[in-house]
């Protein structure tokens, strides 16, 4: 390794070894995602859901305000319990600040955490695939209370962790943060060179954090269960059997099954390809860009497909190769060539919230 250049990740990549290849869909929802609060059948129904590829960067941020929500529905009602429908990082945050209420909490989800499309993400903090028409003020706040809570957990074994990203261009995820935000994050700074091995370019480096799915949504399901949280095995075949609940306020955190359960022909699949590499301890920077790469505890993660109106699980291990070739090229490893599909940090087609469309965003 050069001086003043960061350590070489080791791209040795089996497509074919157990738990190389992943792949995780987004609950994207066209326009804008969905909270807010209605009354059906009796029973008052508080949905969070279609966060895209933002769920846990956002996810502080959308559960205050699903217990503001709640908080308000108290002051008329004298409910004691709630409903929170969906394990993944909505349906725990969400659970977890309505204990503040005094409330009564249980979780109803057909999978654990562990088995959710939280559990799969990547990890970095960064506004991305996400819709917002309308509701830019409403954004803004998410964003302060989501980045705040997150920062302030950093060494409180949540697994958040500050990190540097290098990118060659400027970061649509972060850009809009700093656009909407100026006094958020830290400053962003050029690089005449990113210090990087291989080919030399020019860049920028945001200090930003990195959020490991494993290691936040483990504490946050333990943390629950030791305040007596149940998590309840039960997939919910219509919107009548979730209204069929005893609970009177239900808390709608189920990303793509509402599309089901309560008709919402606005939500959108997105399948994206993870190549996950044994973990590197040394590895203590992300990249950005062309695909990504997320060093954590347990993997180095490399990503940034995405497949609109794909709603599928399966592993592509061709797609995962070109993932970590893609990520390798920076460092002169391997020939450029196309990344597999549109991806997160380069959009071509891809629903992204980006500075430049800050106009259509704006609240109507």
């Amino acid at each position: 390794m050069s001086a003043g250049l960061l350590p070489t990740p080791d791209f040795t990549f089996d497509p074919e070894a157990a738990g190389a290849c992943v792949a995780g869909v987004r609950p994207f929802r066209k326009g804008a995602y969905r909270l807010d609060a209605e009354t059906v059948s009796g029973k008052f129904v508080v949905h969070n859901y279609g966060h895209g590829g933002a769920g846990i960067t956002l996810s502080w941020g959308c559960a205050a305000k699903v217990r503001d929500i709640v908080r308000e529905r108290l002051t008329t009602s004298h409910d004691t319990e709630v409903a929170v429908l969906g394990a993944g990082v909505m349906g725990l945050t969400a659970a977890t600040l309505l204990l503040d209420l005094g409330l009564d909490v249980t979780i109803y989800s057909d999978r654990r955490p562990v088995d959710t499309t939280s559990h799969k993400a990547g990890g970095e903090w960064g506004v991305s695939v996400i819709d917002s028409v309308g509701k830019k003020e409403e954004l803004k706040q998410i964003i302060t209370t989501a980045y705040t809570k997150f920062k302030c957990s950093v060494g409180q074994n949540f697994g958040v962790f500050e990190r540097p990203l290098f990118t060659p261009k400027e970061s649509e995820n972060l850009e809009i943060v700093r656009d909407w935000l100026p006094n958020l994050l830290p400053e962003r700074k050029k690089c005449d060179r990113l210090p990087v091995s291989g080919p030399a370019r020019r860049g920028f480096e945001y200090q930003t954090l990195l959020i490991e799915p494993p290691v936040f949504l483990n504490r946050l399901e333990t943390d629950l269960a030791a305040r007596h949280v149940p998590i309840v095995l039960r997939r919910f075949a219509s919107r009548a059997e979730v209204l069929a609940l005893s609970q009177n306020i239900i808390v709608n955190c189920t990303g793509l099954g509402s599309m089901k359960l309560f008709n919402d022909a606005k939500m959108c699949p997105i399948t994206g390809q993870l190549a996950m590499l044994p973990p590197q301890p040394g590895l203590k920077y992300l990249l950005g860009r062309d695909g990504y790469m997320f060093p954590r505890s347990d993997h180095v993660v490399i990503g940034g497909t995405t497949e609109q109106k794909v709603n599928s699980e399966v592993p592509n291990k061709a797609c995962c190769k070109q993932l970590v070739r893609g990520i390798a090229k920076w460092f002169g490893l391997a020939p450029a060539e196309p990344l597999p599909d549109t991806h997160i940090h380069h959009p071509r087609n891809a629903p992204v919230v980006d500075p430049r469309l800050a106009a259509s965003l704006e609240d109507r």
